[in-house]
């Protein structure tokens, strides 16, 4: 379906997710105005999108004709853009995963499969992902219920000390992020699902290369958890 839901996509090939390839990342469209501002962005907001001048080696014909000199296009910059060019071995990276990603989806459902069987006796606490054959899982999402028995601090670093490593869920914008401190007054109690998840709600990983091991010691620590948790 990529393509289908929007005018342009973006993937992220952190180590964490489904391709890894370092720091690289892509972007999908079928528009070419906007195909013609990603290449001039990501080559420091050069006048040219040519090959060579958003690559910056050799020399581009094109011509200045605005200015009527003979300056460089790959020199001149008409936007403001950054320096986003990656190299060989990233690409390589993940090309070659590219190749496997049916594997790779399958074992990633196949984890989400068994942590949510292992950890569905705690339903009274949790709220675990919904499973499905078409999600292709960036990570394992859990949610606190309202219940407080336990709070998403306590929890992660109990994680933590036992070697899991998690993430809280990223804050929401408007109002948990302090570089939108600006629009807080405007939203403030106008996203309480948001706010609810920024706070309550943490990532496990379901990464394919955790073996059925260590899943199940994920699903130990939780039960090793609620166990010396004496509310529960």
């Amino acid at each position: 379906i990529v393509g289908n839901l929007s005018t342009l996509a973006s993937y992220s090939f952190y180590i964490a997710h489904n391709i890894q390839a370092g720091e690289m990342g892509a972007i999908v469209t079928n528009d070419n105005e906007i195909i013609r501002l990603i290449r001039k962005i990501k080559a420091n907001g050069r006048v040219c999108d040519c090959p060579i001048c958003t690559r910056r080696f050799g020399y581009c014909k094109h011509e200045d004709n605005s200015l009527n000199s003979d300056n460089d296009p790959r020199f001149l910059h008409d936007l403001i853009g950054y320096n986003f060019k990656i190299t060989e071995f990233p690409a390589a990276l993940g090309l070659a995963q590219l190749k496997k990603i049916d594997k790779i989806i399958k074992k990633r459902q196949k984890n989400v499969k068994l942590l949510n069987e292992g950890l569905k006796k705690y339903d009274n606490i949790l709220q675990l992902p919904i499973y499905s054959d078409d999600i292709s899982y960036l990570a394992y999402p859990i949610i606190l219920k309202y219940n407080n028995i336990i709070n998403r601090k306590s929890l992660r670093q109990k994680l933590e000390e036992n070697g899991v490593e998690s993430r809280g869920f990223f804050p929401c914008i408007p109002t948990q992020q302090p570089a939108y401190n600006f629009l807080k007054n405007i939203y403030n109690n106008k996203l309480p699902n948001a706010e609810y998840l920024g706070k309550n709600a943490l990532y496990i990983g379901c990464h394919q290369y955790l073996t059925d091991k260590d899943i199940n010691y994920v699903i130990e620590i939780f039960e090793k958890i609620f166990k010396e948790t004496d509310k529960i």
